[in-house]
Order: structure tokens, then C-alpha cells, then sequence
């Protein structure tokens, strides 16, 4: 079974189990159990993400510096100087 299809099948599960007529101890157990199991195969899938490259590149684009670099080669020769009294004087 995939991991995707085990998620899936434990959300289902997770739905469900409280209509079961199971005992409150055992069901507690059972959610906080599932629950687990939950966020291992959430780890585990974006760990797989993450040595696919699909989530490593999407984190490379956020880097807030590489904005500001633009502003620092731009040309300012090819802009028009016009005297007189303007609000950009």
C-alpha cells in the first residue's frame, strides 16, 4: 500500500471510529494512535518531496535577497533628466 493510499485509508478510518460503539478508553487510544500513524506518513512523504527536489526548489525561490539585487544594477543612464521644477527635483 502507497503512502498516499494509507493516509487516506486512516483519515477514513479517523471518520468513522467514533460511530464504531467502541468504549471511550479504547477509542481515545485508537484516535491518538491513528493520529500518529498520521503524522509519521506526513513526515515520510514530505521527506520524499524533499529528495525529489519538488519542495527543495520551491524553498530556493524564497530567498528574500535575491529581489534586492535587482535594484542595485539597474541603469539609470537611460533615464531622461528634464530640469526644471518638478516634484522629483
Amino acid at each position: 500500500m502507497s503512502k498516499e493510499t494509507a493516509i487516506i485509508v486512516l483519515g477514513l478510518w479517523v471518520v468513522i471510529l467514533p460511530y464504531l460503539g467502541i468504549p471511550g478508553g479504547w477509542r481515545t487510544t485508537l484516535l491518538i494512535l491513528s493520529g500518529i500513524a498520521l503524522m509519521v506518513l506526513g513526515f515520510l512523504l514530505r521527506g520524499d518531496a524533499l529528495s525529489r527536489g519538488s519542495l527543495a526548489k520551491e524553498h530556493r525561490g524564497r530567498n528574500s535577497y535575491v529581489e534586492n539585487t535587482a535594484s542595485i544594477t539597474q541603469d539609470y543612464s537611460t533615464h531622461d533628466h528634464k530640469e526644471g521644477i518638478t516634484s522629483l527635483n
